[in-house]
């Protein structure tokens, strides 16, 4: 908004300098317009500078196609079905709370028996059926 009324200075101020024939007014206009593209490119660079912070905060493996394997084991039949998984809205996998894949996104806590009735798999990078089948053991 800044931008378009120092634009809107500069165009007055030079349409006066042409009707009046006064060389100032005009160089004033030039000084408007100056400052009209130093606040643009500033706006610019605060605006990418913002946008990498954002990409910079966003977890790893924010993609889709870059969601973790499946877990490959036996330890789901030994694993409690009433065990508390995390489940991301959207993702076919679920996680133990300490899974790193997770970082800061938004979790659903299910039961491991929910969990798999609604279609999810165990993630690779945690492997929450055989965590949870050791915790049975250690118990």
């Amino acid at each position: 908004m800044v931008v378009l009324l120092l634009v809107l200075l500069a165009a007055g101020v030079l349409i006066a300098a042409v009707v009046v024939g006064d060389a100032e007014l005009a160089w004033l206009s030039v000084l408007a317009s100056a400052v009209a593209v130093g606040l643009l490119a500033a706006d610019r660079v605060r605006r990418r500078r913002a946008a990498a912070k954002r990409a910079a905060a966003e977890p790893p493996f924010a993609d889709v196609g870059e969601e973790p394997a499946e877990e490959r084991s036996n330890a789901a039949e030994a694993a409690r079905p009433d065990a508390q998984v995390l489940v991301i809205d959207e993702r076919p996998r679920y996680h133990v709370r300490t899974c790193e894949w997770i970082g800061s996104r938004k979790t659903i806590e299910l039961t491991l028996r929910e969990a798999r009735e609604l279609g999810f798999t165990p993630c690779a990078l945690c492997a929450p059926n055989a965590t949870i089948a050791a915790e049975v053991r250690r118990s």
